[in-house]
């Protein structure tokens, strides 16, 4: 009984991970100061061809799997086929948040606070589907390959990742849209802070955590 319940919580804390980041991207959206990074590529592309916003990402996430396959199909198994579950759940509340949620006030202070409020989320959301030690989010879990392709960590990979999303939805928007789309101070202010929510929420809350779930 008491491992039902842990597996029920432990589930119950991932799916919320997984709502609380779809909300902290499409937050991020909203602010009209840039997006983070990961989600700037699909952001992009469906800005310039008016492509859903979630049909968009989930996309970008498959994408990210088959890539993962590609690079390390080794070690590609089944807790990485059910990224597509995930990108699929993530992809859909995207969708619901972007369609709910307005576009922040005119006021820079404001805009500043929802950004704020965007990382913050975002930061909490990844921190709760990693310590739960099941399916990556898919864009983390291509970070990480690309990572443990040139024998560096994670931290790397993920580096490596923001520049060349960055650097790909600046080229999108430029050749098809004439501007450069979702790349500004708010992606900026993401790659910084995002990174350090994360590791605060891990040592606020996750030895706690996963001593509640079993792990």
């Amino acid at each position: 009984m008491r491992n039902a319940r842990q597996t029920f919580l432990r589930l119950f804390i991932y799916l919320a991970g997984i709502i609380i980041l779809a909300f902290g991207i499409v937050l991020n959206t909203k602010t009209n100061m840039g997006v983070s990074a990961i989600i700037s590529v699909p952001f992009s592309i469906a800005a310039v061809w008016g492509i859903n916003l979630g049909v968009m990402t989930f996309f970008f996430y498959v994408f990210c799997i088959f890539m993962q396959w590609v690079l390390d199909r080794k070690n590609f198994g089944i807790r990485e086929m059910l990224q597509i579950v995930v990108s699929f759940i993530t992809s859909w509340f995207i969708n619901l948040f972007d369609q709910s949620i307005p576009m922040a006030p005119d006021s820079l202070a404001l805009r500043f606070l929802v950004l704020s409020m965007a990382i913050v989320a975002t930061g909490f959301g990844s921190s709760l589907i990693v310590m739960m030690e099941l399916a990556a989010n898919p864009a983390d879990g291509f970070a990480r390959t690309l990572g443990k392709l040139v024998g560096r960590e994670f931290g790397f990979g993920k580096n490596m990742m923001d520049l060349g999303c960055v650097a790909i939805s600046a080229s999108i928007g430029l050749l098809f849209g004439g501007r450069i789309v979702g790349i500004g101070v708010g992606t900026v202010f993401s790659a910084i802070f995002i990174g350090r929510c994360v590791a605060l929420t891990n040592w606020l809350i996750k030895s706690r955590v996963q001593r509640a779930v079993g792990i």
